[in-house]
């Protein structure tokens, strides 16, 4: 009885086979789905290495609060006030969402 226990173990562990990375003892599925899935990292490391390098987005000269003309900020303030003034905020005023803005 013992030594049918034993038989058992040892062909369960005959099964198993050794992953080189971690050094474990995994069946074979794993295994094999372990190395697709290395393959597929490996592809992608390779590719994001060849590809060149994406270029920063240009940003508009509006999105850059620092250099503005008055005209512009008014213009833009002005439909942040509209804004918060839609029927969801209507206990402010244009005048004093402007007025906090500056």
């Amino acid at each position: 009885m013992a030594d049918s226990r034993a038989n058992e173990a040892a062909e369960g562990v005959a099964n198993l086979h050794l992953d080189d990375v971690t050094g474990e003892r995994i069946s074979k599925t794993e295994l094999k789905r372990r190395q697709k899935l290395r393959a597929q990292e490996e592809k992608k490391q390779q590719r994001a290495s060849a590809a060149p390098p994406k270029a920063e987005k240009k940003r508009h000269a509006e999105d850059d609060e620092s250099n503005l003309t008055p005209n512009v900020r008014d213009r833009q303030a002005g439909r942040h006030a509209f804004l918060l003034t839609s029927p969801f905020h209507s206990n402010i005023s244009r005048f004093e969402v402007i007025e906090s803005r500056d």
